[in-house]
């Protein structure tokens, strides 16, 4: 008798879909207007962690919106992530980071403010703002736990810069460089290293990965669009295990 009741709770929660990763999640938004505007997933069952994910530039509208980079940010939910999405810029500007607040701050709201570490996933100019994002969320004793900084730009002259003087010296940053990117290159990273160098952030929790072609994988400066199993494994696994690594 026990046995068969065993079972059958078994076959139930099988069913029911047991695990974070087989439950559906579903996009939200856009909340708010103009740059304010934003995106939010919440996570497949309880939040183990929360992902400010910012897009980059591509001189239209459509990388502002999540439309690029449904696929990564349906998975990182997936993985027990409420995911963020905010636009923070309409064709471009010199200070993100009222939008960004603004946006984050309403995502969160809806999402509870859940008490759990936050990590932040930039692309192009968005990994370089990810950094400086980070500095002024330091400023103010709010610090994410991790930057995953994919193929960052360089920044403008005229363009408002973080504090990077208040990271968290425990904020481990990783930056990522394309074999293949002629967009940006290694430029933004190697501007990101000589800036967080010339306040002493510890290089020790500074990581530069290479993202290399293969057959059927080209690591332009578009492929962290790509949801073939090479991108995957190039851009998903790392974030991933940087964000296990976190919590």
């Amino acid at each position: 008798m026990k046995r068969a009741l065993f079972l059958a709770a078994a076959i139930l929660a099988a069913g029911c879909g047991g695990s974070s990763q087989s439950q559906a999640v579903k996009e939200h938004g856009p909340l708010g207007s103009g740059p304010d505007a934003v995106w939010y997933w919440p996570a497949a069952g309880k939040p183990k962690s929360v992902v400010v994910f910012l897009h980059g530039y591509s001189g239209e509208p459509r990388e502002e919106t999540p439309v690029n980079h449904v696929p990564w940010l349906r998975h990182l939910a997936k993985q027990g992530n409420d995911v963020i999405y905010p636009r923070y810029e309409r064709g471009g500007g010199p200070n993100p980071f009222p939008h960004l607040d603004a946006g984050v701050g309403a995502a969160l709201t809806k999402l509870g403010k859940p008490k759990v570490p936050t990590m932040v996933i930039g692309y192009s100019r968005g990994a370089r703002i990810a950094v400086d994002y980070a500095a002024f969320r330091a400023a103010v004793h709010h610090e994410p736990r991790a930057v995953l900084a994919v193929f960052p730009a360089i920044h403008a002259p005229f363009e408002v810069l973080g504090p990077l003087q208040d990271l968290d010296s425990k904020t481990k940053i990783v930056m990522m460089i394309g074999d293949r990117d002629t967009g940006v290159a290694g430029s933004g990273a190697h501007e990101m290293l000589y800036r967080l160098a010339d306040v002493g952030f510890p290089a020790k929790d500074i990581k530069i990965v290479g993202v290399k072609s293969t057959k059927g994988f080209v690591a332009d400066h578009t492929s962290p669009m790509d949801v073939s199993a090479q991108a995957q494994k190039a851009f998903w696994l790392p974030a991933d295990r940087l964000i296990d690594s976190v919590r």
